[in-house]
């Protein structure tokens, strides 16, 4: 088997998942140290199991334990790093084994150019809605916090949806603000 091919940040203006990414958004503030280390340990040494990922990251110490998951959750959010198998490793002889999102699937990449961010946010919300049926502005706000949209990005994003007709603001029986609920939901329901 092959390894992946490498992409290099230079090759796009945006962060469309190239595997140096990661060091322009720790630069900005917008990655910690500890994500930063659990990423370069599997860029360096490739898939690895959570408990290799611990200590070849330098996070393996017993008080550092909510370090390294906040770090591994702050990768996935942000989705450079994912699941992709299970190791007899740890424990219970059952952890996961990470890897590298653009090594995995390298078309992912590719494909994210032609998505604007406006058109992202649209289908996340849109899909969100779907799924939960009704939701107030709030609940989106906290659902959608850790993907670090700004209220104003949010709400454009709303109001985009609002004018395409894939949500209505409606007032629902029982709940005190109005909820906004997908059209393809409410086309479902009748």
């Amino acid at each position: 088997m092959n390894p992946p091919a490498v992409v290099l940040c230079s090759d796009f203006p945006e962060n469309y998942g190239a595997l140096d990414d990661y060091l322009q958004e720790y630069e900005e503030g917008r990655l910690t140290a500890e994500a930063r280390a659990v990423y370069e340990a599997p860029l360096e040494q490739g898939p690895l199991d959570t408990v290799r990922l611990r200590r070849e990251s330098c996070i393996s110490a017993q008080g550092a334990k909510a370090r390294f998951d906040r770090a591994l959750v702050e990768l996935q959010v942000g989705i450079k790093v994912l699941p992709v198998g299970v190791a007899e490793a740890g424990a219970w002889d059952y952890a996961f084994v990470y890897e590298l999102l653009p090594r995995w699937f390298p078309e992912i990449p590719k494909q994210a150019r032609a998505v604007g961010r406006g058109e992202a946010r649209r289908v996340l919300v849109g899909r969100y809605l779907d799924n939960v049926v009704a939701a107030d502005h709030k609940m989106l706000a906290q659902v959608f916090h850790v993907l670090r949209w700004t209220p104003a990005e949010l709400e454009r994003t709303i109001a985009a949806l609002l004018e395409e007709g894939a949500i209505q603001e409606m007032k629902v029986k029982g709940v005190r603000h109005p909820q906004l609920v997908s059209t393809r939901v409410l086309d479902r329901a009748l």
